[in-house]
């Protein structure tokens, strides 16, 4: 595992765990200036991993009877144009709230809300929503008048003897993303991404994301997760049984060819978490580097024993706009929700989704065009949308 590791330039955390043996990797430092190694007390930023935590809590506080599956979101908040949406619905992802993060708006997510439309009925389609799950946090803080953070401590992290799983990072632990710049073919801070820098003000938000820790304590969640030390066994094997809307989404884990547990990525930073349903093979890989997500994804595919070694690049090559390049105006997917785009010329190529933020579009051939820090290409040229996801 480590030579193939450092073979690729893989900057970051590993724990691997088969037949009882393990193996951890950590290479890299904590930020762009080197001052610090990446070692076991790194505390990742754990981004949507962070959703297993909060699915967990939430069914922690309905097994104390302190909350229901099908109870209304209307309980705690207003929302006009959500008054049917449950809990439940909240969890798997079939809601029909938009997504917060979006265009340039910084208000609360209560607020948002209170003004969102939706963008199906509840439970009528899947469609991942980051909302979804501050508004799970904010019921939690609700209903056990705890904070997020204490709740997190007290009932998953104490218990186990997390250390370093917190919302509030130490200071000599934290790893600090880094974002490349394909323009200059360079790592930088975030605060100095020209793309990026508007979407920090985000940061403040938890639930969805905003939990950090280390590889070895998030394995050791999953572990404790799967055999029931939080909550009921019946209630670990609803939480991993997908919804008729989705073939590999439960309740705030990723459910996939017997593997359970979730992906992540933020501002520089990615990571994923899987554990074995059948054998408990575990792998935890966390990275504060911005990477192609190909190359990360086919990293856990050869650690999961899927492929046998690693071909996609750290980062891929992107070519320089001509004059004659003009793929502006907007577009709209041949999907069941009708999804709409826009792309605009700036510096680059930005696209824009719908009530999303705008993302740099990179030209990468003469015909395809792939949309940064995701498996997504588009080829104007022959109406194609393509999601490697």
């Amino acid at each position: 595992m480590k030579s193939i590791l450092k073979n690729i330039a893989f900057k970051g955390a590993v724990y691997y765990e088969k037949n009882g043996q393990i193996k951890h990797y950590y290479d890299g430092y904590q930020e762009l200036e080197k001052k610090h190694n990446i070692n076991q007390n790194t505390q990742f930023n754990l981004a949507s991993l962070s959703k297993m935590f909060t699915a967990v809590m939430t069914f922690q506080l309905i097994e104390k009877g302190r909350l229901q599956l099908e109870d209304k979101i209307s309980n705690w908040f207003y929302a006009p144009y959500f008054t049917e949406v449950t809990v439940a619905q909240l969890l798997t992802h079939t809601s029909g709230i938009p997504e917060y993060i979006a265009e340039d708006t910084t208000i609360s997510v209560e607020t948002f809300i209170e003004v969102g439309l939706p963008q199906f009925a509840p439970k009528e389609y899947w469609s991942y929503s980051n909302t979804n799950y501050v508004l799970l946090a904010k019921i939690i803080e609700k209903v056990s008048n705890l904070s997020y953070e204490t709740y997190l401590r007290q009932y998953i992290a104490e218990p186990l003897n997390l250390t370093y799983t917190t919302t509030q990072p130490a200071k000599q632990w934290e790893a600090h993303g880094q974002t490349y710049d394909y323009e200059e073919q360079r790592y930088r801070n975030v605060s100095d991404d020209p793309y990026f820098h508007e979407i920090e003000k985000y940061n403040d938000a938890y639930g969805d994301g905003g939990i950090y820790g280390t590889v070895a304590e998030v394995a050791k969640f999953l572990k404790a997760f799967l055999q029931g030390q939080f909550i009921s066994k019946e209630h670990v094997q609803l939480m991993l049984t997908p919804t008729e809307l989705a073939d590999n989404y439960g309740y705030g884990f990723i459910v996939q060819d017997g593997w359970v547990g979730h992906t992540g990525g933020w501002l520089g930073c990615s990571a994923q978490a899987f554990i074995n349903i059948s054998t408990s093979e575990l792998i935890v890989l966390a990275t504060n580097e911005e990477v192609f997500p190909q190359y990360e994804q086919e990293i856990m595919n050869y650690l999961m024993g899927i492929q046998s070694s690693v071909e996609a690049p750290k980062h891929i090559d992107i070519l320089s706009l001509s004059k004659n390049d003009d793929i502006t105006g907007r577009y709209e997917l041949g999907d069941e929700l009708g999804t709409r785009f826009t792309i605009i010329k700036e510096r680059q190529f930005m696209i824009s989704f719908e009530h999303q933020l705008p993302v740099p579009l990179y030209k990468i051939d003469e015909s395809y065009y792939w949309i940064r820090n995701t498996m997504s290409y588009v080829n104007i040229e022959n109406q194609l949308f393509i999601d490697e996801v």
